[in-house]
């Protein structure tokens, strides 16, 4: 316990590490804010400015870089009902509708502390539970991760919006456009129409853009802009005790989502964002309000897709395996300091594990108090003409599509289904399925097709899995509750309009 607290101290009494964590939570915070860049991208650029410092400070930067990226989202989210990052699509859900009725400080303040409060719970899982829930979730194989993935996929019908139709004709059009590219088992090529760009499939990034970013700026020009004016007093952006206290319960759910779901490798954010959102949905006593400006909606994509932080650092920490893209690049990073991630570290290297869990204590708390201090700015967003802002977040989204791969390709891409994306939305389709569909339905068909593979066909292999079965059984379930209340919602409509 000394030995704990002689490392704690060093850490935050390294004038140089309070710094280099500082300045990498800024530059992730402007990262996750700008569309089209990432927290991935933010890791990725601080390695190189670490090379001659010590471990401490180093990793401290990546960590903020981490932690500010992923919080970082919300703010383009809310504002301007653009995802800056991809696990932030569930964040426009009910953070758009609260800006446009003036309620952006609001929203941003709720954004900011459920993020912290998720990267808090997490960081607490981490320091007390890392090794055990490390080895429990990478246990996971192929049947595991069909159930998850179909778990996901069932989350369609609660983001549909008013027609449920539409949302699962949404929804296809996602699972369609994530079968693009080479066959997962037998190497055949689907949909690629003789381009060698389309070989790895269409990339979420620049689909992401593409089906959000750019409907929006093509609905800013067209239409009129109907986003309130902002009050952005402090008071406003700080949720008051008693209101933390009223959505405690939801924070710590969700948060726990979170966790889980960034212990499991090679899931993500985004996933944890959607499931956290439906189940915060179901547990509401107002379902009703989601999407129209619900704080729990806000609270439950943030304080997610921020605790799958602390959630992705167990399995990289414990054994070596990033738990998202972000920690793949975050292992990077460690190995070139001389570090390699698993149980020998925590013995070898003691003083360095302790120094990342409190660098990532430091980012938590600089993530938060940087969103407070920039509210203002932030806010001015809004008051930019909107021929000027339109043109600003066109070169933003064209040019962050183009980063990931410095392929001219992804920026057409990103066009096209930006144009597609915006008649969808004329046609009053919702985008978030078509965007869940792309992210999870490549998953769901590698996996399953795997898992049938490797049991030599036999279906029985979801179900003689616990975990699988448990996953499958809860979604299925989730789903005929989720038809049944949508009839019961509409049957009661229906009765409403004939009195009135």
């Amino acid at each position: 316990m000394a030995n704990v607290l002689t490392y704690v101290l060093e850490a935050i009494t390294n004038p140089l590490a309070i710094v280099m964590v500082l300045a990498g939570t800024f530059m992730g915070l402007v990262f996750g804010a700008l569309p089209g860049l990432s927290a991935t991208m933010a890791v990725a650029l601080l390695i190189p400015m670490t090379f001659t410092l010590d471990s401490v400070p180093a990793i401290g930067a990546m960590v903020g870089g981490y932690i500010g990226g992923m919080a970082g989202g919300a703010v383009a989210s809310i504002l301007l009902n653009i995802p800056g990052t991809p696990s932030a699509v569930v964040t426009t859900f009910d953070g758009y509708p609260m800006a446009k009725s003036g309620r952006g400080a609001e929203a941003l303040g709720w954004a900011a502390f459920a993020s912290g409060f998720g990267s808090l719970i997490s960081w607490a899982i981490l320091v007390f539970a890392a090794p055990k829930l490390a080895a429990l979730c990478t246990s996971f194989s192929a049947p595991e991760y069909t159930a998850l993935a179909f778990f996901g996929l069932t989350i369609i019908s609660s983001v549909s919006g008013k027609s449920m139709t539409k949302g699962l004709i949404a929804g296809m059009i996602g699972i369609v456009l994530s079968m693009a590219g080479t066959d997962p088992i037998w190497g055949d090529l689907r949909f690629t129409f003789g381009n060698y760009n389309l070989l790895s499939g269409i990339s979420t990034m620049p689909a992401l853009i593409g089906l959000y970013s750019i409907p929006q700026i093509l609905k800013g020009c067209l239409e009129k802009n109907t986003v309130g004016k902002v009050d952005v007093k402090i008071k406003n952006f700080v949720p008051s005790p008693r209101k933390l206290w009223e959505h405690r319960i939801n924070i710590l759910r969700t948060s726990l989502i979170g966790t889980a779901i960034g212990i499991i490798p090679a899931t993500g954010g985004n996933i944890a964002a959607f499931i956290a959102y439906d189940q915060a949905k179901r547990f509401s006593k107002h379902p009703e309000n989601f999407g129209k400006g619900e704080i729990d909606g806000i609270i439950a994509s943030e304080a997610a897709n921020n605790s799958v932080c602390g959630g992705a650092l167990i399995p990289l920490l414990t054994l070596g395996i990033p738990g998202d893209s972000p920690t793949a690049v975050f292992l990077g990073g460690l190995m070139i300091h001389g570090l390699t991630p698993g149980p020998a570290m925590f013995t070898e290297k003691y003083n360095v594990v302790v120094g990342i869990f409190t660098m990532l204590l430091l980012a938590t708390i600089f993530m938060v108090l940087l969103q407070m201090v920039g509210i203002k700015l932030f806010t001015k967003v809004l008051a930019v003409p909107t021929n000027y802002l339109s043109a600003a977040l066109v070169v933003l989204s064209l040019v962050g599509s183009y980063a990931l791969r410095s392929n001219m390709f992804d920026v057409m891409m990103t066009i096209g289904l930006g144009i597609f994306g915006y008649f969808l939305m004329k046609a009053e389709f919702p985008i978030a399925p078509a965007v869940l569909g792309l992210v999870l339905g490549s998953m769901f068909e590698r996996e399953f097709r795997t898992a049938l593979r490797t049991s030599h066909s036999d279906w029985t292999v979801f179900f003689t899995r616990p975990v699988s079965c448990v996953i499958f059984l809860v979604a299925v379930g989730v789903l005929i509750w989720t038809i049944i209340k949508n009839y019961r919602d509409k049957k009661k409509n229906m009765v409403m309009d004939q009195v009135i």
